[in-house]
């Protein structure tokens, strides 16, 4: 079991480590800027603080993950690419826009920080979106991605098999989100990334799906928005939920992979 506790103790580190730099961050604005008290204000702040716990996760994943990352983070090819890689990329769409119409259907939302975002998105500028699509839709999957699918669930695949591995990484991935209603909305998403890199046999798909997942929820917030009206939401979650369910099939039809 000592894959395990090394994990699970890499990964105390790591939420250390993410909530440190991003108070860090956030403070060097403050002290820089004053008060953050504007949309640019607001916006400042998502860009410095997801870049510092970004970096900080991917460094983390290679330094604790060693070499060759290749199999240490399963950061290689694997063996879903071209359509099937689009199948994957479509579930995680129709996954995260199912999740947050479930949200507004039960009237509970999406949760502070995600409207945060949602609103700083809705007031910035096209260079401030493009930048936001940078940092929060690329840089953060990767960092999340590297660390959670690429190093702890690979570690835990050592020793349990892949059910129990993917769902305690998503435990983690979800505990890291901090609130209830996204840390919720970031476990189900990990449980899906979960079982495609199991099923891959790479990270890299889903860093992609996350990737996607981020920027077109980034450009939504910008250009369109949210709907609230309920008959919306309820037609939205009953179109997306059969495409998850297929890109689950799909991926169900696979053989299986060999442990890492």
């Amino acid at each position: 079991m000592r894959p395990v506790w090394t994990a699970l103790l890499v990964y105390v580190v790591a939420v250390v480590a993410v909530l440190g730099l991003q108070l860090a961050a956030v403070t060097a604005l403050v002290g820089w800027r004053g008060a953050i008290e504007t949309e640019r204000d607001a916006l400042a702040t998502l860009l410095a603080g997801v870049p510092a716990s970004s970096l900080a996760l991917i460094a983390i994943a290679f330094v604790a993950g060693g070499r060759p990352a290749s199999v240490t983070l399963r950061l290689r090819r694997g063996r879903i690419t071209g359509g099937g890689l689009a199948v994957l990329i479509a579930g995680a769409l129709a996954l995260s826009q199912a999740l947050e119409s479930l949200t507004m259907l039960l009237g509970v939302g999406p949760g502070p920080a995600l409207d945060w975002i949602a609103q700083t998105m809705a007031a910035a500028p096209p260079i401030g979106v493009l930048l936001a699509v940078v940092v929060v839709g690329m840089l953060a999957p990767l960092g999340e991605e590297l660390f959670f699918r690429g190093y702890l669930q690979t570690r835990l695949r050592r020793v349990w098999r892949p059910g129990p591995a993917i769902l305690v990484t998503a435990l983690a991935f979800g505990v890291i989100h901090g609130e209830p209603v996204h840390g919720v909305l970031a476990f189900v998403l990990g449980l899906y990334l979960g079982l495609v890199t199991e099923r891959a046999e790479s990270v890299v798909p889903a860093v992609l799906c996350h990737a996607a997942n981020n920027s077109v929820s980034v450009v939504l917030s910008a250009w369109v928005g949210s709907p609230d009206s309920i008959p919306v939401n309820a037609a939205i979650f009953l179109a997306t939920a059969p495409v998850v369910a297929g890109a689950i099939w799909w991926m169900s039809r696979l053989s299986r992979p060999q442990s890492p």
